[in-house]
Formats: structure tokens, C-alpha cells, sequence
């Protein structure tokens, strides 16, 4: 393989609670599986992902101090959509 690509991936997304996420992605396997009616070649590609948090504001920390870690079911309610803005 060429020392210039790497079949692993890191970056980061800051949301709009100040919260930052460090996204990994792997390129395990790529093959050949056909020609598109468009032009070119389509491939099968299989990659595993993974997010890890970064760093969290304090504030937002705070908001959940007293909250369960893994509640037993999801919360029906309270959810914050949040936005991806870097």
C-alpha cells in the first residue's frame, strides 16, 4: 500500500452544544462488483465507524449530572435535536 493513503479516517464535528466528537472510520475491505449504468465502476465497501466524545462543556455536564448514565429505556421526552456546525 502507498505510505500517501491510510484505510483509517479521524475527524472531528463540534455540535451545537459546544460538545465535540472524534468520528473514526476503517475501509476493512473494497471489491469490484459491477459497472454502473451511469459510468464507471460500483464497489462493495465494507468500513466499521466509531464515535468517541471529545470534550463536553461544562454547563451541558451540569445539565446531567443527576441523570442515569444508561437509563433502561429511552426517555419518551427531553430529547434536544442538536446540530452538527463544524
Amino acid at each position: 500500500m502507498d505510505a500517501a493513503f491510510s484505510p483509517v479516517g479521524v475527524g472531528r464535528i463540534r455540535l451545537s452544544d459546544g460538545a465535540v466528537l472524534k468520528l473514526k472510520i476503517l475501509i476493512v475491505d473494497v471489491r469490484e462488483s459491477g459497472f454502473s449504468p451511469f459510468g464507471g465502476v460500483n464497489f462493495d465497501v465494507k468500513a466499521v465507524g466509531g464515535v468517541a466524545v471529545e470534550s463536553v462543556p461544562e454547563d451541558v455536564k451540569k445539565l446531567v449530572a443527576n441523570k442515569p448514565l444508561a437509563p433502561s429505556e429511552p426517555p419518551r421526552d427531553g430529547w434536544e435535536m442538536l446540530d452538527i456546525i463544524e
